[in-house]
C-alpha cells in the first residue's frame, strides 16, 4: 500500500446482493512479502522473512515533555522519518 501505482490495482471487491437484508462481499489483495534468500554449502537455502518497513509520519515538533499537571513524565526527541 506503500507504492502509489500498484495502490491503483493492488486492492478490490465484490458485492453480490443476496436479498434485502444480506450480501456477499469478496475482497481480493495482491500482497507481498519481504524475504531474503541466500545458498549456502550442498545447494541450502536459507529463507528470512524480514520485518515491514516502518514509515514513520512526519512529526509537528522535533522534541516532546510529557507533563501530569505541572510533574514532568517524560521527555524525548521524534525519530527521523523514513522515506
Amino acid at each position: 500500500m506503500a507504492n502509489e501505482e500498484t495502490r491503483k490495482h493492488d486492492m478490490a471487491f465484490e458485492v453480490d446482493f443476496n436479498n434485502h437484508e444480506t450480501v456477499d462481499i469478496s475482497i481480493k489483495l495482491d500482497l507481498t512479502e519481504r524475504v531474503t534468500v541466500k545458498t549456502r554449502e550442498a545447494g541450502r537455502l536459507d529463507i528470512k522473512h524480514l520485518a515491514e518497513i516502518q514509515h514513520m509520519p512526519a512529526y509537528a515538533d522535533e522534541f516532546w515533555k510529557l507533563y501530569d499537571g505541572d510533574t514532568l513524565l517524560a521527555e524525548w526527541r521524534t525519530p527521523e522519518a523514513t522515506p
